[in-house]
């Protein structure tokens, strides 16, 4: 890292903005929810207190806190968006005027590639990441397998990669904060930044000199990098792989440039330029450096790590960017139960996020208010599904039956039609520009509104069990897809249908309405995709064997031929 004062290398510094998306969003969310609040209060609350029975206000009043959350969920998905386009152009042009420059010839720090697996290796995913430009970089497996098919799949490419390090933890204790935690934290290192890697990661062969360029020209401690949704292997991860593509550099590259930026001092933290946004490291294709590490101290033992260490070292003064033209290249969720699996570790990890940094972001100093309204819309993504399930309940069950009057029940459910396809109007915005096909693109739309609509039951769930403060657990997302037929499909996902199906019938039954019908009809039938997994077209299933020809290639000694990253 180069100190700030010299002036002739401020011009290759990252991209940097003041606080934007979140202000704008905030005063977008107060204007709407004035303008809904005085309709609900004359038209539904009023007409309760005029009543005089102020017990049956408690539902409605209640109701519009779920209300609040999806209107400023659904804006913020939408100004972020906007506000990427305006400044993408800006930060790709900082970015690429980094990469451009070269690092003195006496800076040559050892970089470790750490590549975490538990029962889900991928022999030709770490034989490419091996292929690096830059020389002095090492590769360690950290595994924590104990299926005996992936211990020697492991050790047979030991065998032919002698250079690669493995380090095995017998313990298997706290998943992958654990098994890094086993490696980082015992013994003597010498190495001076870490790549993490999923066990499905490809990175460009230029990665780590491409990373240690923005650490050299910037004062950071974590560097995430872009992604793309490659690898698709079927037609279920080719349909769905693309909203990967636009969440990554959307999201990510906003909190990255609207992030402020800290200075550590000796007597502690200062704030050098005061952030709107906070930029998450997201657990694989990331570089740490050392000294950020060892600040910390450990990798924060929970499921949701990544967030976490992201805290942990924000509130230690490390600056965390993100690198959109810097490529790593992962799998989409190999089918229907796998994306489901991981959807449902997010949400309880959330969950336990909050419990255990809820108290230190609110007292924090270092994070703005911004910021931590950001970092609290980030981190209920993935439950606000629930909240949307409750609020239905309330507007289309609860209400009718107490006979609560609402204004209609249609605009009632408006926060949680805006706030549902908010994220879908920004996909449908970029895949249009990308060069989709418009009747494809309506295509691609109901399948998604169908396959993610059909994820209320194991968010509920997830959502039910977080808060009674059952443990949140790290599942391994499966990585191989079985043949699925009709009727395994349904024993799948016959708790979800049924779930659904009760759900319809009680509020048609009670309030009379087929509103409802638009969030719960997909419950119904989105377990049909189970079965798309497998299929694959004649591109997909070349690609499939020419993967597992790489595979096998890569356990064998003497082989240098590797995958394609973008493949």
């Amino acid at each position: 890292m180069l100190n700030d004062n010299n002036s002739e290398l401020k011009k290759f510094h990252l991209f940097h903005s003041k606080p934007v998306f979140v202000p704008v969003s905030l005063i977008i969310w107060l204007f709407i929810m004035c303008l809904y609040e005085y309709l609900t209060y004359t038209d539904s609350i009023l007409p309760i207190l005029v009543r005089k029975q102020p017990l049956e206000v408690i539902l409605p009043i209640f109701n519009q806190l779920f209300v609040a959350l999806f209107f400023l969920f659904g804006i913020t998905n939408i100004i972020i968006a906007i506000r990427y386009v305006i400044i993408k152009d800006k930060v790709k042009e900082s970015e690429l005027a980094i990469l451009a420059q070269e690092t003195p010839a006496d800076w040559h720090p050892k970089v470790e590639l750490l590549y975490t697996t538990y029962n889900d290796f991928i022999p030709y995913a770490l034989a490419q990441c091996l292929k690096q430009t830059y020389d002095n970089t090492q590769g360690v497996i950290l595994d924590n397998s104990t299926d005996p098919k992936y211990i020697k799949m492991i050790d047979d490419f030991v065998i032919a990669h002698p250079n690669v390090k493995l380090v095995r933890d017998s313990q298997n204790k706290h998943a992958k904060a654990g098994n890094l935690n086993n490696y980082l934290c015992n013994g003597t290192h010498d190495y001076d930044y870490f790549v993490i890697l999923d066990s499905d990661e490809l990175l460009e062969n230029r990665f780590v000199e491409k990373c240690l360029k923005m650490f050299y020209y910037n004062n950071i401690g974590i560097l995430q990098c872009n992604h793309i949704s490659g690898q698709n292997s079927n037609s279920f991860m080719h349909t769905f792989s693309s909203s990967g593509n636009v969440f990554w550099p959307v999201q990510n590259v906003v909190r990255s440039a609207e992030g402020g930026w800290l200075n550590k001092t000796v007597s502690g933290v200062s704030v050098d330029q005061t952030g709107g946004a906070l930029c998450i490291e997201l657990g694989h294709g990331v570089m740490m450096s050392r000294e950020c590490f060892e600040d910390i101290g450990q990798i924060p033992y929970a499921v949701a790590e990544d967030l976490c260490t992201s805290i942990e070292a924000t509130l230690k003064g490390w600056n965390i960017k993100f690198a959109s033209q810097i490529y790593g290249n992962e799998a989409f969720p190999v089918n229907m139960t796998a994306l489901m699996i991981r959807s449902s570790k997010f949400c309880s990890a959330n969950f336990e996020f909050f419990r255990k940094y809820a108290s230190r972001i609110i007292k924090s100093k270092t994070l703005s208010l911004y910021q931590k309204i950001d970092l609290f819309c980030f981190t209920l993504s993935v439950p606000i599904s629930a909240f949307q399930y409750i609020s239905l309940i309330i507007v289309s069950i609860l209400c009718p039956l107490l006979h609560i009057p609402l204004v209609t029940q249609l605009f009632m459910l408006v926060p949680v039609l805006v706030c549902y396809f908010s994220q879908t109007l920004v996909d449908s915005i970029f895949h249009l520009k990308n060069g989709m096909k418009f009747l494809d693109l309506l295509i691609y739309e109901v399948e998604s509104m169908l396959l993610y609509g059909s994820f209320y039951f194991i968010t509920v769930k997830s959502t039910i069990l977080a808060l009674m403060n059952k443990p949140a657990k790290f599942i391994v997302t499966p990585k191989v897809n079985e043949c699925i037929t009709f009727l395994h499909a349904i024993r799948n996902h016959y708790q979800g249908i049924l779930f659904s199906i009760f759900t319809i019938i009680v509020c048609i039954a009670i309030s009379g309405s087929c509103w409802v019908l638009l969030s719960f009809i997909p419950g119904c039938f989105g377990f049909l995709f189970e079965m798309q997994a497998n299929h694959r077209t004649s591109e997909e299933q070349i690609k499939a064997d020419k993967l597992q020809n790489y595979s096998d290639k890569a356990l064998q000694v003497g082989n240098t031929e590797t995958v394609n990253w973008n493949d």
